[in-house]
């Protein structure tokens, strides 16, 4: 895992996050992009006015979240899968 410290996010600046542990970043107007890969860490980060953009695995996943929501009124199972301490899989 790529590490990355004292950097300051800007901008709408993409800032891809798979596999990258950010310590002491600041994320101020910038889009968080997650494509499914390792997941990534922040310790002592500060988060302004950011998003989150998904490609590829994890756009697929949230894709197949909100369908499941929509077409199945899975919310149950949505609230329930995403409880703190609720992990699945691997």
């Amino acid at each position: 895992m790529s590490e990355v410290r004292d950097r300051t996010y800007t901008d709408s600046e993409r800032v891809d996050v798979d596999g990258v542990a950010f310590v002491d970043c600041t994320f101020e107007s910038a889009q968080l992009c997650y494509a499914g890969g390792e997941h990534p860490t922040f310790q002592t980060c500060t988060f302004g006015d950011m998003g989150w953009y998904f490609t590829g695995a994890a756009l697929r996943t949230i894709q197949l979240l909100q369908a499941q929501n929509v077409e199945g009124g899975a919310q149950a199972m949505i609230d329930d899968m995403f409880k703190p301490g609720n992990y699945i899989g691997d």
